[in-house]
């Protein structure tokens, strides 16, 4: 169970950086365009947001119960190395996406109480953005192969 969730977890890590990327481009050409808010922009930051959930959720049932890198990082908290894969998944990657899950919501609600469309638009942008940040910041770049 274990490497299938993991495989879905690592695979599942792409459609959210492209919904990302969708969500902050629509929002930015709606924003250059003068184009109301709505449509397009509004289903690419849902699908953005739907996206983090099920990563989210997935991440959480490795962290929580699967995975046995967290458990062994549980087990020796206090002496993890700075820099190892445990103090990374352990720590780190767990709470700084735990950040997106609630930065995504908190942005959506943020947006929506924009006093106008250009508002909202360009709330779209930035929040959107930083969200996408912490997402990229957190994917273990330095070696793809290991997962997926």
């Amino acid at each position: 169970m274990y490497d299938w969730v993991l495989a879905v977890h690592s695979l599942w890590r792409w459609v959210v950086v492209l919904s990302g990327v969708a969500a902050v481009g629509s929002a930015l050409s709606a924003y250059r365009h003068g184009a109301p808010w709505g449509g397009t922009v509004a289903r690419n930051g849902r699908l953005f947001a739907i996206a983090i959930d099920i990563q989210f959720l997935l991440g959480a049932s490795l962290y929580l119960v699967f995975s046995p890198i967290t458990t062994a990082a549980m087990s020796v908290a206090s002496g993890l190395p700075e820099g190892s894969e445990l103090r990374f998944f352990g720590v780190y990657h767990g709470l700084l996406m735990s950040a997106a899950f609630v930065d995504v919501h908190l942005s959506a609600v943020a947006i929506r109480r924009g006093k106008d469309d250009r508002a909202r638009l360009l709330r779209s942008v930035l929040l959107y953005s930083q969200t996408l940040c912490v997402i990229l910041l957190m994917i273990p770049w330095w070696r793809p192969w290991l997962r997926l």
